[in-house]
C-alpha cells in the first residue's frame, strides 16, 4: 500500500515536506524529501486596459501609395510606442488624435512584415503580433 502525504510550511521560502510512506507486509518504509519551491512568475496584465493593437495596415493588405500612415491604438498606461519593419531597428511612432502614427515612406515593393512595441509607464513592453502586407 502507498500512501502520499503533504505537509506545507508557511516561511520565506516557501519548502514543501513530501512525505512518502510504503507499507509492506513485513516491514514499514518512510522516506521524507524536502525541495524549495520556487513561485511561478506569471506575467500578467495588472490592468485589463493595457494594450497596444495595430489597427493599419490590415493583415495582407495591398498598398500602393507612396507613403502610408500606420495607425497603433493603445490603452492606458502608455509612455511611447515604436514599430519594426521587417525585424529591423525600432522606429518612433508620434501621438495624434488618440492614436500613435508612424509615416512609412521610402519603402521597396515586395512583402513586408511589421510589429508596434508600446512602452509601459513602468518600463514594460507589449508587443503586437507580426502584421504582413505588400507593396507595390
Amino acid at each position: 500500500m502507498l500512501r502520499l502525504t503533504v505537509k506545507k510550511k508557511n516561511t520565506k521560502r516557501n519548502t514543501v515536506t513530501v512525505k512518502n510512506t510504503k507499507t509492506t507486509k513485513t516491514a514499514k518504509k518512510t522516506r521524507a524529501t524536502k525541495r524549495t519551491v520556487k513561485p511561478v512568475n506569471k506575467s500578467t496584465l495588472t490592468n485589463k486596459n493595457e494594450y497596444v493593437v495595430m489597427d493599419y495596415p490590415r493583415n495582407l493588405e495591398n498598398i500602393t501609395a507612396w507613403h502610408y500612415a500606420v495607425r497603433i491604438g493603445t490603452g492606458v498606461n502608455c509612455k511611447k510606442v515604436d514599430v519594426s519593419i521587417d525585424n529591423k531597428s525600432w522606429q518612433a511612432c508620434r501621438y495624434s488624435n488618440g492614436y500613435w502614427w508612424y509615416d512609412w515612406t521610402n519603402y521597396t515593393p515586395g512583402s513586408h512584415q511589421l510589429i508596434a512595441r508600446m512602452t509601459k509607464t513602468n518600463g514594460q513592453y507589449l508587443i503586437t503580433k507580426k502584421r504582413r502586407c505588400r507593396t507595390v
